[in-house]
């Protein structure tokens, strides 16, 4: 007697993606890496398909103006350095101390006893000081001139002092020697155009051996 033996039935297999899935597929992850694509770099796509550049951040330039040089230094231009003190104030130069107190302009001066015009187109200008010793010598200040000096205007120029200063009035004698650690009274005294503006007075204690550096007093 035979047996008929049936035999068991095949696993049943998964189905297998078709080819519509794959495309799909593909067009979905294109899609997801063109619109990174544009996020990324900003540029967004018409209708038409042409590009159009983002706009350009605008950029602003400031221009700094230099601030205009002050009057003070104007003024100092006109002797090409800056002044050291005021009227009213001691203005040191080596051992020579020198406070002037006062500027007054005139006609005439006494001069020798007698009165002495400086003429139609000139005036004086007579600067009062103090002087102070406080060197190391004493000082002769009329006759040697151990003190040099000079009266400058507003055009830069020049001025010396008239000669014999002994003989303004009210001066030291000359020889009278201011000693060390004293001080005196002393006019200096100036001719110059009578349209002239001064601004400053230049002095500078005597030094043969070694060049000194001139003290500056403003007398505007």
């Amino acid at each position: 007697m035979s047996t008929n033996v049936v035999p068991p039935p095949m696993p049943t297999q998964p189905p297998q993606p078709g080819k519509k899935g794959h495309t799909n597929a593909f067009i979905i992850g294109g899609a997801a890496i063109i619109a990174g694509a544009i996020v990324g770099t900003g540029i967004a796509i018409s209708g038409s398909g042409d590009d159009t550049a983002k706009p350009q951040p605008t950029v602003t330039v400031t221009e700094t103006v230099e601030p205009e040089p002050a009057a003070e230094e104007d003024a100092a231009a006109a002797t090409g350095q800056n002044t050291d003190t005021k009227v009213g104030e001691e203005a040191r130069n080596g051992g020579a101390v020198v406070k002037v107190t006062k500027m007054v302009e005139a006609d005439s001066i006494t001069f020798a006893g007698a009165h002495k015009s400086a003429g139609p187109d000139a005036k004086y200008v007579i600067l009062k000081t103090v002087v102070s010793n406080e060197g190391k010598a004493s000082m002769d200040l009329t006759c040697s001139l151990p003190i040099v000096n000079a009266l400058i205007d507003d055009q830069g120029r020049r001025f010396d002092s008239i000669e014999d200063l002994y003989d303004v009035a009210g001066n030291p004698e000359c020889n009278a020697q201011l000693q060390p650690g004293f001080d005196d009274q002393m006019q200096f005294v100036y001719r110059i155009p009578k349209d002239s503006v001064v601004t400053t007075w230049e002095f500078s204690e005597y030094d043969l051996e070694n060049e000194v550096t001139p003290t500056l007093v403003d007398l505007t």
